[in-house]
């Protein structure tokens, strides 16, 4: 099979869709930034979408591929850290004197969820420099979690354009994403140690 074959293999619907949503994010950032927050929610609730899409076209059509595992989780995180990041930031910075929120998310919470992911990153990075472990399927807690980073994200967007949502819900928001933040990274940890000792085992016998 010659190379560009293996790629037109690769451009799956589901994998073009996530591409799609992979692109959208700079320019979520870029209308943010640039005090653009209707355009901002607007790209982030068409990138949500194909965060639906793309995994019901992968199941339905068949068209889960190695390029698709790594490119869906991939895009996920890169939204989340650009949305959570910019609704950290304070108002109009001297780069950009037009950045301005009613309602900021707050740094501590962006901080644990920055830290997650990185955490995820470099376990999973180690995981395969130790033992050749490439693959490492997500718990429910953890869709939880990601499900509940892309709501919050939303709710203070939309805060942001529609200032009648209510501060309770957004504190809600942001406490429930304190709970799944801790309890999803203690229960990753535990399953990374069982997964561990499980290959020690197999190796040793």
């Amino acid at each position: 099979m010659s190379t560009w074959d293996r790629i037109l293999r690769q451009a799956t619907l589901a994998n073009q869709l996530t591409l799609l949503r992979l692109v959208a994010v700079p320019f979520i950032g870029l209308a943010l930034l640039t005090g653009h927050n209707g355009v901002a929610l607007g790209i982030f609730i068409a990138a949500a979408i194909t965060d639906r899409l793309d995994g019901m076209a992968a199941r339905r059509l068949g068209q889960q591929t190695a390029l698709g595992r790594f490119l869906d989780p991939a895009a996920d995180k890169a939204m989340m850290l650009v949305v959570y990041v910019i609704l950290a930031m304070p108002n109009a910075p001297r780069p950009f004197p037009d950045f301005w929120l009613a309602v900021h998310i707050p740094a501590w919470l962006t901080l644990l969820v920055v830290a997650r992911d990185v955490v995820i990153v470099v376990v999973a990075l180690g995981l395969w420099l130790a033992y050749g472990m490439h693959r490492f399927l997500p718990s429910m807690l953890g869709k939880w979690t990601t499900g509940a980073e892309l709501v919050t994200a939303g709710l203070f967007l939309l805060a942001n354009v529609w200032p009648k949502i209510p501060m309770a819900l957004l504190d809600l928001a942001v406490w429930t994403m304190l709970v799944l933040v801790f309890v999803s990274g203690i229960d990753y940890l535990l399953r990374i140690r069982r997964h561990i000792e499980h290959l020690v085992e197999e190796k040793s016998e």
